[in-house]
């Protein structure tokens, strides 16, 4: 069990496998001797649907695991933004250009992490990442989560560095996530 893991139970958030995904695995797998020096946190989608359903519960978990990063949440839905200590939520609508030009304004183009947990579907996922990936700093790591349509996602994204993560007994389809960077 990841620390990251224990942190996804602890807040219900559905990324944990004690929940349902093996995202958490992942996430400490690549950051797990950067947490210190992570400082900006982005995630579209607030909610979180599973039955334990706890508003924002990613964020912070986001915020306990990265002792010293701005977290930040986005949601088409206004009943799920809220603000507490070093975590800012967002209105966003993540089929609309404008609205992630916003959102990039907002928290800035130097982001650690940014997280699509948002509509997931295969057309919003390409989308967003399109759209946000030019707008970030070259050294962004970018997730699509629930990456269920995996194959036609990686079509749309073929001008980026793309790879596909999936827990080897893969439960659930969409149990996988898209890590993309913009290439050297």
């Amino acid at each position: 069990m990841t620390i990251l893991s224990t942190l996804g139970w602890k807040y219900k958030t559905d990324k944990c496998p004690q929940i349902k995904h093996h995202f958490t695995e992942f996430y400490d797998e690549m950051f797990r001797y950067r947490r210190d020096t992570v400082k900006k946190v982005v995630e579209i989608g607030i909610g979180n649907m599973h039955p334990y359903y706890v508003k924002g519960a990613s964020l912070y978990m986001w915020r306990e695991y990265f002792p010293n990063a701005r977290i930040y949440g986005a949601d088409i839905d206004p009943n799920l933004l809220f603000e507490e200590d070093r975590i800012k939520t967002i209105l966003c609508d993540q089929t609309k250009s404008e609205d992630l030009g916003n959102l990039i304004k907002i928290t800035g183009d130097d982001i650690d992490l940014f997280i699509d947990d948002g509509l997931h579907t295969p057309e919003s996922q390409v989308f967003t990442c399109l759209t946000i990936l030019p707008l970030v700093s070259k050294d962004t790591i970018y997730v699509i989560e629930d990456a269920g349509h995996r194959h036609q996602i990686m079509n749309g994204l073929q001008k980026f560095d793309a790879r596909i993560l999936r827990y080897s007994k893969l439960k659930y389809n969409d149990d996988c996530m898209i890590v993309v960077r913009n290439k050297p």
